[in-house]
């Protein structure tokens, strides 16, 4: 089967009514089918994403000093108690710079042992090199982590939430320790979050001239509790990460390739923006 990223091939999926994620509800991964979770020794750990037949993004802070052995891709599956279908890691890819004080350059890459072949159930989410923010509608985060701050453990069906972008300028006076690598988004109102569990998943949007396809702009990173008043979620900024993307995957002999979106050369774009801040003001509580 042929498809290209970002699009839902059903989405006959029904709503649900029961509420879950901190303000989501159930999802229906034919509707998410980019979304995977990484198991770590036989148990979710974190989400990650499709990004090609090869490849799942995710974040540094959920496989740094992991052991490759203990790690499996459980994909194509919205409910991790049933019989599910996992792909075992080739190779780990952290980003050289990430800072695990300040989670910056939160990134990761995992090569599959073997290629992903696309079904209703599984497909690639595109990137974007767009980050303005009047540009994107319909933004969505999914995961299988905690559903309220009280529970212990995670969830095991998928979830989904709806978010608002939040301006860099308006976020970085309502949270510590943001860089420029960094996005914001939340729903001030329903206190709607990802939280603990969900580190590592896609946070994705449709561009307002086209509905039909969706792009990640962000990966689950970190934030001041979960679903607090002011308090937006932070995510990794992917759009800073493309040349890195395509740089990491060519090198390992699997190379993805992005295909620019914003009408010029995002070659010409400098691949991570690099700003001065202290370090020792706040620690960064991770989600993972």
């Amino acid at each position: 089967m042929c498809v290209t990223c970002g699009q839902r091939i059903s989405t006959k999926s029904v709503k649900p009514e029961i509420s879950k994620i901190l303000g989501g509800e159930l999802a229906d991964i034919r509707d998410f089918p980019w979304q995977v979770s990484i198991f770590n020794k036989g148990k979710h750990h974190c989400g990650g994403s499709i990004l090609s037949e090869w490849w799942i993004l995710t974040a540094s802070h959920c496989i740094i000093n992991k052991n490759i052995s203990d790690l499996e891709i459980i994909y194509g599956e919205d409910n991790l108690i049933r019989n599910v279908m996992k792909q075992k890691v080739d190779k780990l890819i952290i980003h050289s710079q990430f800072d695990r004080w300040i989670l910056d350059n939160d990134i990761a890459l995992l090569l599959l042992k073997s290629p992903l072949n696309v079904t209703v159930k599984k497909a690639p989410i595109c990137l974007s090199e767009v980050t303005k923010i009047e540009r994107w509608r319909n933004c969505w985060v999914t995961g299988w982590g905690i559903t309220n701050t009280s529970m212990l453990t995670v969830v095991p069906v998928l979830q989904k939430v709806d978010l608002q972008l939040v301006e860099w300028n308006k976020c970085s006076r309502l949270v510590p320790m943001l860089t420029r690598n960094m996005l914001c988004a939340g729903n001030p109102e329903s206190g709607n979050d990802a939280c603990q569990g969900d580190s590592g998943g896609p946070l994705v949007c449709q561009k307002k001239e086209n509905q039909s396809i969706w792009y990640q702009l962000g990966i689950v990173s970190w934030g001041v509790g979960c679903g607090l008043k002011n308090k937006p979620g932070v995510y990794t900024k992917v759009s800073n990460y493309l040349l890195w993307i395509n740089r990491e995957t060519k090198t390992a002999g699997k190379p993805y390739m992005h295909e620019p979106d914003s009408g010029f050369n995002f070659f010409l774009i400098p691949e991570t923006y690099r700003f001065d801040f202290q370090k020792d003001l706040y620690s960064s509580p991770s989600f993972a």
